[in-house]
């Protein structure tokens, strides 16, 4: 007998789907406003954007600064360690970011030039564009494409996704047309689509994952029309580009692209020929973000696409310990939540960037569990010999990349970079466990220790916070880096060796005795106190 259906029960074509994009933008419907730029006034993908930003605008669109107040100081350890983990929210735009913003709303802008919905021609374009399109790699220039593309390479880490994603938040992602200049006009415009490259490199992979996407935002059913039965590559790739077409879409990211250099024989430049056709023939700005290990391929694979690139490449090197570092960690060294107030001084910005060379990922998590640790052994403020001792435990996975960037002959670091794999995110449950279970086994009358081997600079020697609206407005003041400048550089190791010299010469005027003398009146131990003066040293430090 056949058994009836249960209320709320799901068929075979009912079953639930997680949905298959993790990061997605804003939905809105189309208000049009004037462009600005003559040449894209009269298109209605261009005038549904938002304004073009000036600096100052971009910055503040970009910033991310978490609610903080001095008060979260002085509350029990245990919330503080919920505080403290508000400094993973932290974001602050460099030079870089706003040079990225400008240039991907001009590559937005110049792809949706040609492609005006509105022209009676616009259809036809498209349609002999899409014929255009050949699965075998013949990569064809159409004449009337205004499309450009711009590949971004970076250490995993710097910064590179995270700053991108950030940029396309500026932008909604998917914009809904109904009627233009008083006449129908019905258009789903996707402004951008951020997809990760498959982890074999195979253009069938992005194909299905581009169609999951795409359902995922319309809710459309192109995986089911164009991946269902014998569809092979070859007719996934025009399928591809005619869903691409069909709904306007500005820009495609594709991330992870090292994974080209996993694919297999022939694979590269097959998918990377494809992202020329799609540049080339329908117009479909295409941005390739990736690690060093993508270099080789880039290099030697991608020189068509990059021939037609109009806004350059984009290195995204690790930050030097200059102007743009101080400006990031005076930004980051406001959240602190430590009893005990540490100024930020020459010693502890220094001793910060040289434990993560620059990288705006380590040194944000490094400073977080700096406090964390700071909090849980009862020391209540921030010293160097703590950033030190958290680098050292939480960043043993990236050794390589590290030792890497400290190489300071040009051609050998890129050389160690791309050899180096991915670095793998921090895991830091592990420490804030660590620092919990500290707390609940600390005796409560237990007295607030201080790490003397750090004392406080005289305030001369202090480096000021700024206010957040005083440094956005200093940052879009400043000169934007040229394109020149944002490329592969060497990390100045000089200042670690300038900051030893000096330290020996301060201390060369007492005997080892006398050192140990006046520290142990302080509770220093001999060990301690012949590490600060330079006596000791770490067995890795002059390691090649």
């Amino acid at each position: 007998m056949k058994l009836s259906r249960q209320c709320g029960e799901m068929t075979d074509d009912e079953v639930y789907k997680p949905p298959f994009l993790v990061f997605t933008g804003q939905k809105i419907n189309a208000i049009y406003s004037d462009p600005e730029v003559s040449k894209y006034r009269g298109n209605p993908l261009i005038e549904a954007l938002p304004k073009i930003l000036t600096k100052l605008e971009a910055a503040k669109g970009l910033a991310k600064f978490p609610q903080y107040s001095e008060d979260m100081r002085n509350q029990p350890a245990h919330l503080r360690l919920h505080y403290i983990q508000d400094t993973l929210e932290f974001f602050t735009p460099l030079g870089i970011h706003i040079d990225l913003e400008q240039r991907i709303s001009r590559i937005i802008r110049l792809g949706y030039q040609a492609r005006n919905p509105i022209l009676p021609e616009f259809w036809q374009n498209t349609k002999r564009s899409l014929d255009l399109i050949d699965p075998n790699g013949f990569v064809p220039r159409s004449p009337r494409s205004t499309a450009k593309s711009m590949t971004i390479i970076g250490l995993s880490g710097i910064g590179k996704s995270t700053g991108v994603e950030e940029i396309l938040l500026l932008y909604p992602q998917i914009i809904n047309h109904s009627r233009y200049l008083n006449k129908n006009l019905t258009l789903r415009q996707i402004v951008w689509l951020k997809l990760d490259c498959p982890h074999d490199g195979s253009i069938k992979g992005l194909c299905i994952n581009f169609f999951q996407a795409v359902d995922d935002l319309l809710g459309t059913q192109y995986y089911t029309n164009y991946t269902k039965g014998r569809q092979t590559v070859d007719d996934m790739i025009p399928n591809m580009a005619r869903v691409a077409s069909i709904q306007s879409l500005g820009m495609l990211v594709i991330d992870e692209i090292q994974n080209l250099s996993l694919a297999k024989s022939g694979g590269c430049q097959k998918m990377l020929n494809f992202f020329v056709q799609l540049i080339n023939t329908i117009g479909l700005p295409v941005i390739l973000v990736g690690t060093y290990k993508a270099w080789s391929v880039l290099s030697s694979e991608f020189r068509q696409i990059r021939r037609g690139t109009g806004q350059g490449d984009f290195v995204w090197d690790t930050m030097k310990e200059d102007e743009t570092w101080q400006t990031f960690v005076k930004s980051l060294w406001r959240y602190q939540y430590v009893q005990i107030a540490s100024p930020l001084t020459p010693e502890l910005s220094h001793t910060l960037y040289y434990e993560c060379q620059g990288i705006t990922d380590f040194a944000a998590k490094i400073y977080m569990l700096a406090q964390v640790r700071a909090v849980s052994s009862g020391k209540e403020r921030i010293t160097a010999s703590i950033i030190k001792s958290v680098a050292k435990d939480c960043l043993r996975t990236a050794t390589k990349v590290l030792n890497a960037l400290k190489e300071t002959d040009a051609d050998k670091k890129l050389r160690l970079l791309m050899d180096c794999e991915d670095v793998k995110p921090i895991d830091l449950e592990p420490f804030i466990e660590e620092g919990i279970e500290r707390l609940a086994n600390e005796d409560s009358s237990s007295v607030i220790g201080e790490d003397q081997s750090d004392s406080e600079s005289s305030p001369s020697e202090e480096i000021k916070p700024t206010e957040p609206s005083q440094e956005l407005s200093e940052l879009a003041n400043s000169k934007l880096p040229k394109e020149k400048e944002i490329s592969s550089n060497s990390v100045p190791i000089k200042a670690t060796q300038k900051s030893r010299t000096r330290n020996k010469q301060t201390d060369s005027k007492d005997t080892l005795p006398e050192i140990v003398a006046k520290k142990a009146s302080t509770g220093v131990s001999c060990y301690e106190a012949l590490k600060e003066a330079g006596y000791i040293k770490s067995v890795s430090e002059y390691q090649l």
